[in-house]
């Protein structure tokens, strides 16, 4: 069957001007000498942008390329998957060149893509786009708008979130229709739909001209800032014309030859396909030839034999004598056994009743004798006696032949020596290997110390870590071989000694004293009571024997005490809790206020003091805390019984004086700093006499009576510092040290605090069962001969004693 012709058109318009190659639309229809595109039909593409006018048509020409060339090259079975297969490589290719571009300069297509397939149209469209068919007198808008159908309730039936190059995933919807000679189709950007009814577009595409269709469509849309166009009408194929047979040569005769002239010679009829053509059918004569008469044989044989009086005589063949009787084969010994039957079978209507009783007894005894029969003609079958020499005993027993014991030995002995041969031969060879491994990892962390500067070390620290890994990785290297193991955790420890001089990296040992009762829970702050010389006061001296910590709850958070060796956490003071006339709200902030832990509150009417007195606890009210906004997170702190509140008020300190915490509080920082955007984004603040606040990136601001005096930025940090959350300053102001919480690195900082340079990181070691990536609190307790740090990470509280500072790579380790 010839395929339909297609008559198209296509304008396309911007700005009220027509643009004459525009890459909008594509009209596909394969050449004949092309097999491979002809079964996939002709294609139609129009492709509707959205997005900046500079790149439409970059955009539509990536689309209408990548379409055609994948719907003709793929490896798609259909028409219609190939479509699928083309639209979404074009929303790929679409997508990856908005993401090279600005945000605001990315723009998204709808496209409508048809494939004409013999009959069969089948159509792909991803909105925004439109398309009007006509078929078989039938008017069909592919999508409807809510205009042609008033029994739709979605208003909003464009979506260009499900666009071309709005993400990586995109699903066309598909639809297929029968077209006949006198078809129209028109494929059109989505807002042409709303300047046509239907019984308009029907007499539009019922004219059959493309052209008249282009012209009423765009005089319509003439008020539209851009409209695209296809028009297509379906014709019946033209029958191609028969070329007349070309005339043949005069042959040059003689006259007087007088020959017939010779007839044209016919073109040669092209050989037809076997499967196809039917078979040759016989030709049937109008004459046929007449028949042969049958035979006649006479009277049967039946009826001559019945008319003769006397019998054959006997054949010549088997001799002139009567036939013998027939010999009987039968089995005459009908009792004989195992052959002869040993119960006569009878039907069971002829059977008396004490034979029927019987029958199931005659039955079970001839099995049981029949399988005594068959064992023992296996037995029979089974004996060698012939080729087995009877030994001592009585002649009547069988004997077996002799088991080959010495042989069966000889093979475990052999495959047991080389079994352990191997064993042994693996076991050295794993134990030289092993050796190689540790002597190259001892000797890449020896060329750590003959490093010129900290950059080489680092280099040659990382080549000592693969090393050491691939020593660690061998199975020799275990606790029993005291030789190797105790090599390798020297090795270990000199590499940790060199580490920590190059990275400043020290490494903890914690102990684990508590964790959160609460499933989910997590201590936020954690309060270590300095220790107290010369107290006999026994209330005292109960509450240096714990720690406090504070959870996170925002509803709910509790102030747990736990025993100063460990020991499960136990409420200390929680929400809802009678505290003479107050009821305790949630606790926003604890600290250690000169002899006793206090706590804050968060109450409907404002914030809340709690102090213990005489083993009870007591309430008074923060002077002007009922205006304070809810704040994310309230810092509390400390300095000569002065409590000072960063939190309450953007970018400013609130200092309560000694002992008249319900009065107004005093506004701290100097007016013009409380603006400073450096100020207001601090994430902490630590008192010493002079006011510190943490910026995430590390840098400490100083201030003094209200005003900036400095500012401390860490150095020599590697890795460079990523977001710190929480620090905590320790010694005189003009001594003592930094402590910064990095869970992003799962790291403690420790800075001088007066030139900001790098004392050491901590760390714990990879087999640790605490984690520092949730570091949210620490406390250093320097009352002792050697300080000792307290950490929460997440719902666990541990404790650690403060490593010395590192010593330089160069210098060797000390026994």
């Amino acid at each position: 069957m010839q395929p339909l012709e297609l008559q198209t058109g296509q304008r396309v318009a911007v700005a009220g001007t027509i643009l004459t190659n525009s890459a909008r639309t594509l009209v596909v229809t394969p050449a004949p000498h092309q097999p491979v595109a002809i079964t996939r039909g002709q294609l139609l593409v129009l492709c509707e942008p959205v997005g900046p006018t500079e790149r439409t048509e970059h955009a539509c020409r990536i689309v209408t390329k990548t379409i055609r060339q994948t719907f003709y090259e793929s490896d798609a079975t259909s028409a219609a998957s190939a479509l699928r297969l083309a639209i979404v490589a074009a929303n790929k290719a679409l997508y990856q060149d908005n993401m090279r571009c600005a945000p605001d300069r990315r723009i998204t297509a709808g496209v409508t893509a048809a494939a004409l397939v013999g009959n069969d149209l089948f159509i792909a469209q991803v909105q925004p786009a439109q398309l009007f068919l006509r078929t078989g007198n039938k008017l069909r808008a592919i999508p409807t708008h809510p205009s042609w159908d008033p029994a739709q309730v979605n208003v909003a039936h464009v979506a260009l979130t499900g666009a071309l190059g709005a993400s990586l995933f995109v699903e066309p919807e598909f639809f297929r229709a029968v077209v006949q000679p006198g078809d129209a189709l028109l494929l059109s950007s989505s807002a042409l739909i709303t300047r046509f009814d239907p019984p308009t577009m029907a007499a539009l595409l019922a004219s059959g001209d493309p052209a008249a269709m282009l012209d009423a469509a765009y005089e319509r849309a003439s008020g539209l800032a851009t409209i695209e166009l296809l028009a297509l009408t379906v014709k019946a194929p033209q029958p191609q014309p028969v070329a007349p047979p070309p005339p043949a040569p005069a042959r040059r005769s003689a006259s007087w030859f007088r020959r017939a002239p010779d007839l044209p010679a016919r073109p040669p009829t092209p050989a037809s396909d076997p499967l196809a053509a039917p078979p040759p059918q016989p030709a049937f004569s109008p004459n046929p030839l007449p028949r042969p008469a049958p035979i006649d044989l006479g009277e049967p044989l039946a009826e001559r034999v019945a008319q003769r009086a006397t019998p054959l005589p006997p054949s010549s063949t088997l001799g002139e004598d009567p036939p013998p009787p027939p010999i009987d084969l039968g089995d005459t010994l009908t009792d004989a056994r195992p052959y002869g039957l040993r119960q006569p079978v009878r039907p069971p209507s002829a059977m008396t009743w004490r034979e029927r009783l019987a029958w199931p007894w005659f039955a079970l005894s001839d099995m049981v004798r029949e399988w005594r029969r068959e064992r023992q003609l296996r037995r029979k079958a089974l004996t060698v006696s012939s080729y087995v020499p009877r030994g001592r005993g009585l002649t009547y027993r069988r004997t077996a032949p002799p088991f080959p014991w010495p042989l069966l030995l000889i093979t475990v002995f052999v495959v047991a020596g080389a079994v352990l041969y191997g064993m042994n031969l693996s076991q050295r060879n794993n134990l030289q290997l092993a050796t190689e491994y540790l002597v190259a990892a001892e000797e890449r962390v020896a060329a750590v110390r003959t490093a010129p500067n900290e950059v080489a070390a680092r280099e040659a620290l990382q080549i000592a870590q693969q090393a050491i890994e691939a020593a660690r990785a061998s199975s020799e290297i275990t606790v029993t071989n005291p030789g190797l193991w105790l090599r390798f955790g020297e090795l270990e420890r000199e590499y940790e000694r060199l580490l920590a001089a190059v990275d400043r990296v020290s490494f903890l040992e914690p102990v684990v004293l508590a964790r959160h009762p609460l499933p989910n829970g997590v201590f936020t702050t954690v309060i270590v009571p300095p220790a107290l010389s010369g107290v006999s006061d026994p209330n005292r001296l109960e509450i240096v024997r714990y720690l406090y910590a504070l959870d996170s709850d925002r509803d709910a958070a509790r102030l747990y005490r736990i025993p100063r060796d460990g020991g499960p956490p136990e409420p200390y003071l929680e929400p809802g809790q009678p505290v003479g006339a107050a009821i305790v709200g949630s606790l926003r902030a604890a600290l250690w206020r000169i002899d006793q832990v206090v706590a804050i509150d968060q109450a409907p009417n404002g914030f809340g003091y709690y102090f213990r007195q005489n083993d009870t606890w007591n309430y008074s009210k923060l002077g002007s805390s009922e205006i304070w906004p809810t704040p994310e997170r309230l810092d509390v702190e400390e300095y000569a019984g002065n409590l000072y509140v960063w939190g309450a008020q953007a970018g400013e300190v609130l200092k309560f004086a000694s002992g008249r915490y319900g009065d107004t509080p005093e506004f701290w920082l100097n007016p013009g700093v409380t603006r400073d955007a450096a100020v207001l984004s601090a994430v902490d603040m630590a008192v010493d006499g002079s006011i510190y606040l943490l910026q995430t990136n590390g840098t400490v601001l100083v201030f003094s009576f209200g005003q900036l005096v400095g500012q401390i930025v860490p150095a020599n940090v590697s890795p460079p510092i990523v977001e710190v959350t929480r620090f905590v300053i320790t010694g005189a102001p003009d001594a003592g040290f930094i402590f910064m919480l990095e869970p992003a690195n799962q790291r403690i900082l420790q800075l001088d605090k007066r030139t900001g340079a790098l004392i050491q990181q901590l760390r714990v070691r990879a087999d640790s069962e605490i984690n520092l990536s949730q570091l949210t609190a620490l406390s250093v307790d320097t009352s002792g001969a050697r300080p000792v740090i307290y950490f929460a990470s997440g719902n666990v509280i541990a404790r650690s004693e403060l490593p010395p500072p590192p010593r330089s790579f160069r210098d060797e380790a000390q026994p």
